[in-house]
């Protein structure tokens, strides 16, 4: 059994129930979930103009190897109506799911690095994944360590209208 953090994320449709949907269906097909972080309302990442992500990190026990679990999330992507052969690279979508980290193990493979390669540079990761294990070490850093050299400014705990 492999203890994994896995970063949930939405900026189309209903986020709020993406992001329910995901958290059910990963319940109910990768494994228990052991931890989930507040949901963060977060500025988008990169280059396109887009609205606001909503963004959460679960702690997820699972039994699926890394390449097996991740072909399940991109199944409950699709699900929730993303399309990666269309899609704008850092564009908008209605569910992003990524393995930020699974147990001790370092993947290096076509399509699947773990730990996810820019968890260090990414506030929207961090801030979530500090509420639920702040000495989570990445790399021998600590990752309330690794909150503390970043820009937070534009996350915020979500607030329900």
């Amino acid at each position: 059994m492999a203890d994994v953090y896995l970063g949930l994320g939405s900026n189309l449709g209903d986020r709020v129930a993406h992001l329910a949907q995901a958290r059910e269906a990963i319940a109910e097909q990768a494994g228990d979930i052991l931890a989930a972080s507040a949901i963060y309302d977060t500025a988008p990442w990169g280059p396109v103009l887009q609205d606001n992500y909503l963004n959460q990190v679960i702690r997820v026990a699972t039994e699926l190897a890394p390449g097996s679990l991740l072909g399940l999330l991109h199944g409950i992507e699709r699900d929730a109506g993303r399309d990666r052969k269309s899609e704008i690279r850092y564009g908008p979508r209605t569910l992003d799911l990524d393995i930020l980290i699974y147990g001790s193990r370092a993947v290096n493979e076509d399509g699947l690095t773990i730990p996810h390669p820019r968890i260090a540079e990414r506030a929207f990761v961090l801030v979530p994944l500090a509420e639920i294990a702040p000495d989570l070490a990445l790399h021998g850093v600590p990752v309330r360590e690794l909150l503390g050299r970043i820009d937070t400014s534009g996350v915020a705990r979500y607030q329900p209208a």
